[in-house]
């Protein structure tokens, strides 16, 4: 007896769209959708020294591997010896390390899509 056509093409579709689910939700975490803190709240002393964090930013100052990433009106200072472009948005996680500044900086990843910050 020979397949039925309509829920082979079901199958494929839920597939596809469980795909592309999981694809959004990677970019999204990965450009700082999900998970952020504030770059405010860091500068106002409401995140406690020695908390792990991401922000967001756009890298607006480099001198040697000290790097300003800001929102507009906040910023954060990171030391990162890697890549970076000034006013690129990046996503930075690292340790609070003081109201101004993010200490063992693990990455700094360009946005993919959701440059907005």
């Amino acid at each position: 007896m020979p397949k039925k056509k309509g829920k082979s093409v079901a199958k494929i579709a839920l597939v596809l769209l469980v795909i592309a689910i999981v694809t959004v939700g990677i970019i999204a975490w990965h450009d700082g959708l999900i998970g952020l803190t504030s770059i405010n709240d860091i500068n106002d002393g409401l995140v406690p020294i020695g908390t792990a964090v991401a922000v967001k930013g756009e890298v607006t100052l480099r001198v040697g591997n000290v790097i300003t990433i800001s929102d507009g009106l906040n910023f954060v200072l990171i030391e990162w010896t890697g890549a970076s472009t000034l006013n690129s948005v990046v996503v930075v996680r690292g340790v609070v390390s003081s109201i101004v500044s993010l200490a063992n900086v693990s990455s700094v990843d360009i946005v993919w899509f959701f440059s907005e910050y």
